[in-house]
C-alpha cells in the first residue's frame, strides 16, 4: 500500500495524524448488554397434543455508555435439535446485508408474544435456545440465551 493510499484510509477512518503512514488508531467499542427479562430462567411447559405454545418474550439492552438500546435493534432467535432454527422478532433498526427496498414497517421487539412448538424428532420433549440480541449503533451485538422445554402433554 503506497503512502498516499495509507493517509487517504487514516483520513477516511478518522485516525487523525496522517504522518505516520501505516499506523491506524481505532477505538473499540465494546458490544452492548443484554438481558433477557422474560422468561428470567429456564421456562418449561406443557404442550398438549405437541401443539405450539404461547410463550412471552422480553428484553433490554445497555450500551457501553449504559445508555438504553430500544428494542427496534433486538433480534430473538430460537434454536433446537437438529439445527432447527426459527426467528422469533426482528427489530425495523437490526442491521442486515444489502439495501432495503420499499417500506420499512417499524418494529419494536423488546417484548413480544411467540409460539414455539415440539420438533418433529422429538418425542417426548423439545428444547429451544432462544437467544436475544442487542444491536449497538456501531452494529456489534450482545447476546443472552435462555432454553425453553416444552413437554409432550396427551389427555
Amino acid at each position: 500500500m503506497t503512502g498516499i493510499a495509507v493517509a487517504a484510509l487514516a483520513a477516511t477512518l478518522g485516525a487523525g495524524d496522517t504522518s505516520s503512514a501505516g499506523t491506524i488508531k481505532a477505538k473499540f467499542v465494546p458490544p452492548p448488554t443484554a438481558t433477557i427479562t422474560t422468561p428470567a430462567s429456564p421456562l418449561a411447559l406443557q404442550s398438549l397434543h405437541g401443539k405450539p405454545v404461547k410463550i412471552s418474550f422480553a428484553g433490554k439492552g445497555r450500551d457501553a455508555a449504559k445508555q438504553a438500546v430500544p428494542g427496534t435493534r433486538f433480534r430473538w432467535t430460537a434454536y433446537g435439535t437438529g439445527g432447527a432454527k426459527k426467528v422469533l422478532c426482528t427489530g425495523s433498526a437490526v442491521p442486515h446485508p444489502g439495501p432495503v427496498n420499499g417500506i420499512t414497517i417499524y418494529r419494536n421487539c423488546a417484548s413480544f408474544t411467540a409460539e414455539l412448538g415440539m420438533l418433529p424428532q422429538d418425542v417426548a420433549s423439545t428444547t429451544w435456545w432462544v437467544t436475544l440480541e442487542v444491536f449497538s449503533f456501531g452494529d456489534t451485538a450482545g447476546e443472552d440465551t435462555e432454553s425453553v422445554r416444552l413437554d409432550y402433554v396427551a389427555l
